[in-house]
């Protein structure tokens, strides 16, 4: 016989195991079967029931006592039960609706009111976490972007630089001295790869955390500034085949980021099947951008730059799927570092199309 039954879905399975925990607590102890079905998009279907642990089998399909799904006892034949969504709670969070009838020892309004409080606390609680990812993760952006303007500005000086054809252009100076000294340029992308593993590794450091993501995405700014200005400077000259490509790059690594942020947090979709098939991309886009510099190819670097746009869409539609359903959310520092590198990456390949030759 089915005493009360409720639908738990707080978007983050941890939390939604809390909640079923906390009626079992309620009623186990009163010689009662909690049972448990998940439901398509996460979350779980719970129902208590009158009776004794029968063999599996003889509990209705797809329903479970706890969530190992162990049988349990049927309702009587002349009972005609209807299992459905519970009526009066907003979407993406869990809510109790009791069945008509009496509860034994008066148990089932507390635990609704109980479970309704901790659904909620956590829903609450996530809400603050992703407050504190995306916070974190504009002002990274703000940071990588202002040290990136910086260094392609003349406010530190220039100095003239002769081109191949001649024409002598004047050249911020950290950019001059990159551009003339190419190994100073790779050792910038090498420190970057350092400082993000470092950042990453002190990432619960309480302020060093913080210290340590600013100062990757500062550096972010300055690694890419070479490749900025010689961006702005084929522009300029009309062989690039987007006549802004910093501005073009940069307002599609917001669209894209934009919809896919819209995207995970209206439908919660978990996207983690992508690991596999992201880890395998990941080496091919690196072995392909080592061999772009022995071949010299336009043509090969140019489908490089496109696999790799797509890899790092794929990576921030994991990453961000992740934060959104499975984080501990005990880590905002490592979640926004994991974001912005993600979104470097984008912007990276994005320019190296739209500043490809015409």
């Amino acid at each position: 016989m089915v005493i009360w039954e409720t639908t738990v879905r707080t978007g983050h399975p941890a939390s939604d195991q809390q909640a079923f925990d906390q009626i079992r607590a309620q009623y186990e102890p009163q010689g009662l079967v909690v049972q448990s079905q998940p439901l398509p998009g996460g979350g779980m279907h719970v129902r208590v029931v009158r009776g004794s642990i029968a063999p599996v089998g003889a509990a209705p399909p797809g329903y479970g006592v706890g969530m190992g799904g162990y049988g349990a006892a049927p309702a009587p034949q002349h009972m005609q039960v209807q299992y459905g969504q519970p009526h009066g709670f907003a979407p993406g969070y869990g809510a109790a609706q009791p069945a008509p009838g009496s509860f034994p020892g008066g148990g089932a309004p507390g635990v609704v009111s109980q479970v309704q409080e901790a659904v909620h606390s956590l829903g609450a609680q996530r809400v603050r976490y992703l407050r504190k990812v995306y916070g974190l993760l504009a002002v990274s952006a703000v940071l990588a972007v202002s040290a990136g303007w910086l260094v392609t500005s003349p406010l530190l000086g220039v100095e003239p630089l002769l081109l191949d054809d001649g024409t002598t252009i004047s050249v911020p100076i950290i950019v001059a001295i990159m551009l003339q000294n190419p190994a100073i340029e790779y050792g910038a992308f090498a420190l970057l790869a350092v400082s993000v593993f470092g950042a990453s590794f002190v990432s619960k450091v309480r302020v060093v955390n913080v210290l340590a993501l600013f100062a990757v995405s500062a550096l972010m700014g300055i690694e890419l500034a070479p490749m900025a200005f010689v961006a702005q400077v084929m522009a300029g000259m009309g062989h690039t085949l987007s006549a802004a490509p910093v501005r073009d790059a940069f307002a599609m690594v917001l669209a894209i980021f934009a919809g896919i942020t819209g995207y995970i947090f209206v439908t919660r979709k978990d996207f983690s099947f992508l690991w596999a098939t992201l880890s395998m991309g990941f080496w091919v886009v690196l072995t392909g951008c080592i061999l772009s510099f022995v071949f010299d190819s336009e043509p090969f670097s140019l489908a490089i730059a496109s696999v790799g746009a797509l890899l790092a869409i794929g990576f921030l539609l994991y990453q961000t799927s992740w934060i959104f359903r499975n984080s501990d959310m005990d880590d905002p520092v490592d979640d926004a570092l994991g974001l912005i590198v993600q979104l470097r990456n984008l912007f990276m390949f994005l320019l190296r199309i739209f500043m490809s030759r015409r």
